[in-house]
């Protein structure tokens, strides 16, 4: 079994371009209880308590969180969990790590020191939506024209970030609120069961999932569409208020890559709706929530030096995660600056004694404002491994830069710095005088950077003001107001 074990993290490795350390005990099956949940414009709407019961009621581990707007950490310390990440907006039971060359497209849980799982978390575009195509009388051909020009290009984009993982064996699971239903829901059977369902549906998300080898978990345990329709939006705004002529359908998933053992799935919801299993009243969302139990045999990661929390305040300490090799006594784990050499390093440490699995803590206090990379040393000064993060002044705003004058149709760089580093924090631009933040031109996320630019599109002449706005919401954290002028 060592043997075995010492092999696939030799495998996992080369997969991900690095050396493995050495095995951990050996591995056994695990089980992990995973939740889906939309907590709706940052779980305020109703009661922010109520996604804390909801998630304490689940008996969850780990819980991808949709609509999370900044309230992630929130969320873990109200549940008294020590681990989460902003960047992915994953709350866990479970250590996290952010591993380099995932691109912030999923994390690793250590279920055990030196024993990994991943999980990737996806909220893909909203609008158009392909049931209200079909109750407002759209041919399927319009539906799935509208399906592969919104949510599959988010779609391919998912799978091929968790790529790494599936690639290295690593089992991979997957939540999220695809805003889309399942071909294995729209089928001859179920036409006409509920408002809406007119038509058969091969919709393409759920089988691009598929094809690439992703489990559903609720149609696992559940396999009838017909009995157990499993409805996660809507039962209500919130519940029981409902429009007339709402449709509703399961757009939301635990979704677990191949070998992963699916052994239980239910649903977190207002009492006395269908299917629901984990009941909560008043229920806090528009959404209801998704709870899987799989098993799964946990891989050993390669080497890695991990930092979850990307923007550090001057004084605040920096967690550094790492997967060293115990045949390698001399590595170190570096702060440098963004890109530095090894050589360079501002400030080192060994991996601890207790194991060749854990975090040292390094502080921040002497480091100026700026981008910085922590790295995995080897003992011949080789660089295995990169992750970087902003250190701010403490109490930093959030600020936005952009040029006071844009010439009519030029692009507009839009610049941000000391932004919360949240996986959907971005920036738009609106008319000046207009306050319906619904009424954007234009918009970019800023991909879960501290600093950063983006341009977007150049617009006609006139007064606008660009704003940063935190994690796929409308709280505005900073603006900017700049003129476009006429082309002469």
């Amino acid at each position: 079994m060592r043997r075995a074990a010492a092999v696939l993290a030799v495998v996992v490795a080369a997969a991900l371009g690095a050396a493995a350390p050495a095995a951990a005990a050996p591995r056994t099956p695990t089980d992990v209880r995973v939740m889906s949940f939309n907590i709706w414009l940052g779980g305020d709407v109703v009661d922010f308590g109520g996604v804390i019961r909801a998630i304490q009621a689940a008996d969850a581990d780990i819980v991808g969180l949709q609509e999370a707007e900044g309230n992630t950490g929130r969320i873990a310390k109200a549940l008294g969990w020590p681990y989460w990440s902003d960047r992915l907006h994953v709350v866990s039971r479970y250590p996290l790590i952010d591993p380099p060359g995932a691109g912030g497209q999923y994390v690793l849980a250590q279920v055990k020191p030196g024993q990994v799982f991943a999980l990737a978390n996806e909220h893909l575009p909203s609008d158009p939506y392909g049931p209200y195509l079909v109750r407002d009388g759209k041919s399927l051909r319009q539906v799935l024209r509208n399906e592969r020009a919104t949510r599959m290009p988010a779609a391919r984009a998912a799978l091929r970030g968790v790529r790494p993982a599936l690639g290295a064996g690593i089992p991979t699971l997957l939540t999220g609120d695809f805003n889309a239903p399942s071909y294995l829901d729209w089928t001859p059977a179920t036409v006409g069961t509920r408002n809406g369902l007119r038509y058969p549906v091969a919709w393409p998300v759920s089988r691009a999932f598929a094809a690439a080898g992703f489990q559903d978990t609720y149609r696992v345990v559940h396999p009838d569409p017909v009995a157990n329709p499993g409805i996660t939006w809507t039962f209500g705004y919130p519940f029981p208020r409902l429009r007339s002529n709402e449709v509703v359908d399961r757009i939301d998933y635990v979704q677990a890559s191949r070998g992963v053992q699916v052994l239980d799935s239910g649903i977190a919801g207002p009492s006395g709706t269908p299917d629901v299993t984990v009941p909560i009243d008043p229920w806090p969302s528009d959404h209801r929530g998704v709870i899987s139990t799989v098993r799964l045999t946990p891989v050993v990661p390669p080497l890695y030096a991990s930092v979850i929390d990307r923007r550090v305040e001057q004084g605040d300490p920096i967690l550094v995660r790492y997967a060293a090799q115990p045949k390698q006594p001399r590595m170190t784990l570096r702060i440098v600056r963004h890109g530095g050499a090894a050589n360079a390093a501002l400030m080192q440490l060994p991996p601890q004694e207790a194991g060749y699995y854990g975090a040292v803590r390094f502080g921040s206090g002497a480091l100026a404002p700026g981008r910085y990379d922590a790295l995995l040393v080897d003992h011949d000064g080789d660089v295995r491994s990169r992750a970087s993060f902003w250190v701010v002044k403490p109490g930093a705003r959030p600020a936005l830069r952009v040029p006071a004058t844009v010439l009519a149709k030029q692009p507009i760089r839009v610049a941000w710095r000391n932004a919360p580093a949240d996986r959907f924090d971005w920036v738009g631009i609106w008319k000046a005088g207009d306050g319906d933040l619904f009424n954007y031109y234009g918009f970019a996320y800023t991909r879960a950077r501290v600093a950063g630019h983006a341009r977007l599109d150049g617009l006609p002449p006139g007064r606008y003001v660009a704003r940063l706005l935190t994690d796929d919401g409308y709280a505005v954290l900073a603006q900017r107001s700049f003129t476009v002028a006429p082309r002469r």
